[in-house]
């Protein structure tokens, strides 16, 4: 037994290798002065010395430091919200709102790290982060209530929705300016004259966007439209916006979930909860989007792993690697959960492909099953109209006629060209998430291919559309991709106003900087794996520099040789495992 365990009590000021993670807690140890447990597979702290000693129940300097940074950093994101909020001009404002939604998005990184930090420093308990997380996320959704639409218009187009459809109406039958509609016309939606004119438009305008066009939103979307409708309270804004805010709250709720089964500090994801989207596009404009963010994640939980109860072997994912097969059961859940989302906003059926290499004989029609049944009281009403105006969106968006694929149009592929380029990079996408080896891809990870790439070749402009690809990035562990779901804030704004970029530049420009960001986060993680198979984990405190003398154990500023030396063996014997071989690929 080596000095620094004699007598089974620790040494003061002891030092000691990483335990290894595989070898499971160490008796010895005790119970966690925090509470909880350290995440598995996760080191207890990322910097610092690791002394041996008795834990201290009191945070140390680290810990105080950290948690001075998160509340910077979140009193920082509450500025640049509240700056948002009071910018003058029509929506969605001018250049300035872009900016400060980009500073916000940085803000929301930094305060992500400082959670972390604060997460990996001894002391502190998981429930004192998740504590922070909800906190922070409830003060965004508060300062959210407090403003009227900021980007976007699309609530008033909910609100309609629903008021035709407690009128008895099926929202598919006529367009927004129908005269058969004309009796439902009110003083909110509908303006006087005065009102238009506060408005800058024209007498006779409507706050409901595409007034000539029908509704494009799917039947389980209005579901949750006509819901809102009746609740108690006035009619206006602020119903969608608590509602949105709910369920904002039960994303964040079943992100942490997904974090404690991947034995993942909580901080990631406050990448969500604290960022714009939560802020702007979910708290203050209320899209539905948040709805089927909630739907898919909840559907890729119920169909994903159990709790794992080890750490993942080099290069696999945390989760899913131990997940097995869902029974029938969890996969029929599942495919009437993701088919409830894409009933919704029709893009989660990107998921479908990851989602198929665990029980697609189930999941996949469950999932068909559910949207198509939706959908049939609609069809048997109204027939090929039930389509609204989706049709028609296509072809306003550039889609149909291949003017829309801005990084493709960078490689110099336009037209029928590029439809087909991306027709054919988005099945390879699909396939490599289909046929992903489950050991080493996770559901989460395989899904954020997808729709990763579906993002970057189909360019959207709509901020809220990066809902899914960020809820699935903080899944995956995969924060890099927040640059490109940054992207469309820069093509939707240069839409509206002249930024200080061209707008050939600036469009594109958001979209190439995020995939750039991508490529690189994915090289760097790809030159770690690929370390020499000899190479040992870097200590942050050398052995060497420890300094060491033959005076009592006790004694101030000295180790005992004794206890150097066992930590020299400890260290030479730790690098030559097997596990030690190769660096692990993070979730």
């Amino acid at each position: 037994m080596s000095q620094s365990t004699q007598s089974g009590r620790p040494v003061p000021g002891a030092v000691r290798s990483r335990p290894d993670p595989a070898a499971g807690p160490d008796p010895a140890a005790g119970p966690d002065p925090a509470g909880g447990s350290a995440p598995t597979g996760e080191p207890a702290s990322a910097t610092g010395p690791e002394t041996v000693g008795t834990p201290s129940r009191r945070p140390g300097r680290g810990a105080v430091l950290a948690l001075a940074g998160t509340v910077a950093a979140l009193a920082a994101a509450l500025t640049c919200q509240a700056l948002v909020i009071t910018r003058p001009g029509r929506l969605p404002g001018n250049a300035a709102v872009l900016y400060l939604i980009l500073l916000w998005w940085a803000v929301t990184l930094i305060a992500v790290a400082a959670l972390s930090r604060l997460s990996s420093r001894a002391g502190t308990s998981r429930r004192l982060v998740v504590g922070l997380v909800l906190g922070g996320t409830l003060a965004v959704h508060a300062a959210a209530l407090t403003s009227g639409p900021r980007l976007s218009d699309d609530l008033y187009r909910y609100a309609w929705d629903a008021k035709v459809q407690a009128a008895g109406i099926d929202p598919y039958r006529y367009p927004t300016n129908s005269p058969a509609l004309a009796r439902l016309h009110d003083g909110w939606l509908w303006p006087d004259p005065a009102g238009c004119a506060a408005l800058r438009h024209a007498p006779g305008c409507s706050r409901i966007n595409f007034v000539w066009a029908h509704t494009i939103y799917p039947p389980v979307a209005q579901l949750y439209f006509d819901a809102v409708h009746y609740l108690p309270g006035p009619d206006g804004v602020s119903p969608f916006q608590v509602c949105a805010a709910l369920m904002s709250l039960a994303l964040t709720g079943l992100l942490l979930v997904a974090t404690g089964r991947a034995s993942r500090s909580p901080a990631i994801v406050a990448a969500y909860a604290w960022s714009p989207l939560a802020g702007v596009d979910i708290g203050i404009d209320a899209h539905v989007d948040v709805v089927a963010a909630v739907l898919s994640v909840a559907g890729l939980l119920v169909l994903g792993a159990r709790r794992s109860t080890g750490p993942p072997g080099p290069g696999r994912a945390p989760a899913d690697a131990t997940a097995g097969r869902p029974s029938r059961r969890r996969a029929a859940a599942a495919g009437a959960l993701l088919g409830a989302a894409i009933a919704v906003k029709l893009y989660p059926a990107l998921l479908l492909a990851a989602v198929a290499r665990r029980r697609p004989t189930i999941v996949i029609p469950t999932a068909v099953g559910v949207v198509a049944l939706s959908y049939l009281p609609h069809v048997l009403t109204v027939g090929s109209g039930t389509l609204g105006y989706l049709p028609r969106y296509l072809t306003s968006e550039g889609y149909t006629d291949g003017q829309r694929y801005r990084l493709l149009g960078l490689l110099g592929f336009s037209g029928q060209g590029a439809q087909v380029l991306a027709v054919a990079l988005l099945a390879a996408a699909a396939a490599a998430a289909a046929w992903a080896d489950p050991a080493r891809v996770g559901l989460p990870r395989a899904a954020l291919w997808l729709v990763g790439a579906a993002f970057l070749l189909a360019t959207p402009a709509q901020p809220w559309y990066g809902l899914q690809l960020v809820v699935l990035a903080v899944l995956a562990g995969r924060l890099e991709w927040l640059a490109v779901a940054a992207a469309p804030y820069v093509l939707y704004q240069s839409l509206f106003d002249r930024l200080a970029l061209p707008a050939h530049i600036a469009r594109p420009g958001g979209y190439a900087i995020g995939a750039l960001v991508v490529g690189l986060a994915a090289c760097a993680r790809l030159a770690r794996a690929r370390r020499p198979a000899g190479a040992a984990p870097v200590s942050l405190v050398p052995v060497s520099r420890v300094p060491v003398g033959p005076g009592p154990a006790g004694a101030a500023g000295k180790v005992p040789a004794g206890a150097v030396a066992a930590v020299r063996e400890a260290r030479t014997e730790a690098s030559s495992r097997p596990e030690h071989a190769r660096t692990r690929s993070p979730g």
